[in-house]
């Protein structure tokens, strides 16, 4: 049986590729095959996007709430104690004072307190060769040491001295983000923090703290040569009221070393000299203040009395019609709110217009802005009358510390002293004479004889001028 050929057709032409769901049309250029589900996915990318941006932004804002919720009940916010303190097994939120770091704490207030910047206290521990806090908390876990374990920096020991935690206080949002994308931490404004008092025990006492504060207010730059007065950033220009510059140099012998206006540049300035040498002021200070030491100890009961009389008499009644004052004002300003709510369920039911409404909404919110402001003034006022009494009793506890001091010592005039005016030399009489005033704290002046310590040529000399002090 014979059987037909087959016959082969072959074909080079490319088979057409059509994608489903369009129609084919010769039209059309070749295309490759890409899956058809890819265009859709593209096109819902941004939609995708969105979506976990908002994810994202929730996640934080319940984050973001949580964690108010915790620093707003007094709770510690930090993972990590500062160092000094240690968190007790039992509690996890609760801090102990660990003993030993405490020590290193303590000893860095002192220093500031004898008139040591932060640089300077870092280096004294650094040659002292003291555990950083990074070190000693490797040395606690039994981890190995850093390279260089006594390497302070002075930012370290200035938020060391900052930190309100030693007081036994807890600070919380002192730092914020810009948004939830942004991990750089901000600082915020004091009114913007929350503090709660003694949630753990104290290191250091809250006088030593405020003296601490009072000094860095007035923290300067050490001088080249290494060496520190303990008057720098106390010491004032009488007429212009600039600072007067701390001058010394390594070939300065100590009775050399002087105290000149920041706005005296070689006749080029602003104002005079005002120069003083530091030993001059060094003897005045302490000759007045021996004075002092001895009458106020000597004569306390008529000394507070006079000074209480100083402190304006007029003021203190102020400060208890304010303290009347000021509850009438904030009763007034629970019954605002009151009466805005009333007002606005009346608009609501139909009794009250929405014209009439918002002619008596911007009436009240007026009203209570007005309120809440001389709130605020009134309590400013008490704040400071009371504040007034405080910081007065404090003075006698320092002036108890000390009697017949035999030298003036860093502590005792940052205790004590609040500034120091110097006055520009007169020369009227053909001899050198300089006016010198010593402010002390909570007391101003004290004017307790009739003789002024008063600076004579310059060299170290001084004497005493019958004026008042």
């Amino acid at each position: 049986m014979l059987h037909s050929p087959v016959k082969t057709v072959c074909s080079c032409r490319p088979l057409p590729f059509s994608i489903p769901g369009r129609e084919q049309s010769g039209a059309n250029p070749p295309q490759s095959r890409i899956n058809p589900g890819f265009f859709k996915t593209f096109r819902t990318l941004p939609q995708q996007h969105l979506f976990n941006e908002l994810y994202a932004r929730d996640t934080a804002k319940k984050i973001k709430s949580t964690f108010k919720m915790k620093g707003e009940s007094g709770r510690h916010l930090t993972t990590n104690p500062p160092f000094g303190y240690v968190k007790d097994e039992q509690d996890k939120d609760r801090w102990l004072i660990d003993e030993e770091a405490a020590k290193t704490v303590r000893y860095i207030f002192k220093l500031c307190c004898d008139g040591l910047g932060p640089t300077q206290i870092a280096n004294r521990l650094r040659q002292e060769q003291v555990l950083t806090p990074t070190a000693y908390k490797a040395q606690q876990r039994g981890e190995l040491l850093p390279e260089r374990p006594f390497q302070w920096a002075q930012k370290t020991v200035s938020g060391i001295l900052d930190k309100v935690e030693y007081l036994g206080h807890t600070e919380n949002f002192k730092t914020a983000s810009k948004n939830y994308r942004s991990k750089k931490r901000i600082k915020t404004a004091k009114e913007e923090r929350k503090l709660f008092r003694d949630t753990h025990p104290a290191i250091v006492d809250e006088h030593t703290f405020q003296v601490v504060q009072e000094i860095r207010a007035h923290r300067h730059r050490p001088t080249a040569t290494g060496k520190v007065s303990i008057f720098s950033g106390k010491v004032f220009c009488a007429d212009c009221g600039a600072k007067l510059q701390y001058c010394t140099a390594n070939a300065f012998s100590p009775n050399q070393d002087f105290f000149n206006c920041g706005n005296y540049r070689s006749n080029t300035g602003t104002c005079t000299a005002h120069f003083i040498r530091a030993v001059t002021l060094e003897k005045i200070v302490l000759a007045h203040m021996k004075r002092v030491l001895a009458y106020v100890q000597q004569f306390e009961t008529s000394f507070v009395k006079r000074e209480m009389e100083k402190a304006n008499l007029k003021r203190q009644s102020s400060v208890e019609q304010a303290k009347l004052d000021i509850v009438t004002l904030k009763r007034r300003d629970e019954d605002l709110d009151v009466l805005f709510k009333r007002i606005y369920e009346d608009m609501v039911a139909g009794r009250l217009s929405p014209e009439r409404f918002d002619k008596l909404s911007t009436q009240y919110e007026e009203e209570q802005k007005q309120v809440r402001q001389v709130i605020r003034e009134l309590q400013l006022l008490i704040d400071d009358g009371e504040q007034e009494v405080h910081d007065l009793r404090q003075f006698l506890k320092s002036v108890r510390k000390y009697t017949d001091p035999e030298e003036l010592t860093a502590e005792m005039l940052n205790e004590l002293v609040d500034k120091i005016i110097v006055h520009a030399p007169d020369k009227s009489s053909g001899h050198r004479r300089q006016k010198i005033e010593i402010y002390y704290k909570a007391a101003g002046i004290i004017d307790i004889a009739d003789d002024l310590c008063e600076a004579g040529d310059g060299r170290g000399q001084w004497r005493k001028n019958r004026k008042t002090a």
